[in-house]
């Protein structure tokens, strides 16, 4: 039994979709990209909550529909691969993501083994057989693969073998490209080996209010169902959620080099207009922040990205 039905400032798995709202439409969006394109990018500000729709969204909805296939039909039809282990060798360590998702995927079946020495379209070649259907990768934080990874070239290194990945029309492989809006120019790097690389792309933006006024209310609702005892039920008051709603806007806090905080006026924006930044506290009477809290305030807001 989780302490809360709210995550916090981390961002949501794939074991916290049960609790996960507000997203539905962008869930959507993205998983029929993901299952129609070869490549598909999706990028948007830092905090915006990527990685959180991604895995509890797509992937969590993607897997059990595979396991639902495979009740149903003896066949998954399609394995889903969330990756996002960028300092070591992303060749090495996606080969392996895949190996697991295809093993969790089939429940447990006996299955061959793939020599990792192959190159990693074998790889793949070789596990879409194994799993009789396609491979769904989504390669998520790759911004953080050009931090890592910014000189590497050659021969066996991901620079080389995934546009060769990505240009094999006979592969039943997909990929997602997850990345911050302020890295989207560094993926020009592949633009030389992937000719289509942005003939298909996404922006997610920040929730709008209703979606917002969703994920405020609609986790407790699911606790109280899943957890509540009779009269032991969780409520929050109206009046909380609008101010939490009203002081969370986005552009409503903006965190400058001095590190106290700007509010803005949007007393004229129309409701339809307005996004809500959910990486940020609600705004209090609180002394501003010391620009020797910075480092602390960065911590806390980096996870939900």
């Amino acid at each position: 039994m989780p302490d809360s039905p709210y995550k916090g400032l981390m961002p949501y798995s794939e074991e916290d979709a049960l609790f996960f709202f507000g997203r539905d439409a962008e869930r959507e969006i993205i998983t029929a990209n993901l299952m129609a394109s070869r490549l598909t990018l999706l990028y948007g500000a830092s905090g915006v909550g990527k990685s959180s729709v991604l895995r509890a969204g797509v992937a969590h909805h993607l897997r059990e529909v595979a396991r639902q296939n495979l009740a149903e039909r003896e066949t998954p039809e399609f394995a889903v691969v969330v990756f996002s282990t960028w300092r070591d060798d992303p060749v090495v360590e996606l080969t392996k993501r895949v190996q697991a998702s295809v093993i969790q995927t089939l429940n447990g079946q006996t299955i061959e083994p793939v020599p990792l020495s192959r190159t990693l379209a074998q790889n793949l070649r070789a596990w879409t057989e194994r799993l009789g259907g396609d491979l769904l990768i989504i390669l998520d934080q790759f911004e953080e693969y050009f931090l890592y990874h910014m000189q590497e070239d050659g021969e066996g290194t991901f620079a080389v073998e995934f546009p060769r990945v990505v240009n094999q029309p006979d592969l039943r492989v997909s990929f997602l490209i997850s990345i911050r809006e302020d890295a989207l120019a560094k993926l020009d790097r592949f633009k030389g080996r992937i000719p289509n690389l942005f003939d298909n792309y996404l922006r997610i933006e920040h929730l709008d209010r209703e979606a917002a006024r969703a994920a405020i209310k609609k986790p407790i609702e699911q606790y109280n169902r899943l957890y509540a005892a009779d009269g032991q039920q969780v409520s929050i008051e109206p009046t909380l959620v609008e101010a939490v709603l009203k002081q969370v806007r986005t552009g409503q806090v903006i965190l400058g080099e001095t590190g106290r905080g700007v509010v803005e006026d949007h007393s004229n924006s129309a409701p339809s207009d307005l996004r809500i930044e959910t990486p940020l506290p609600a705004i209090s009477d609180d002394p501003p922040m010391e620009r020797g809290d910075e480092q602390s305030f960065a911590r806390a807001t980096a996870g939900n990205t």
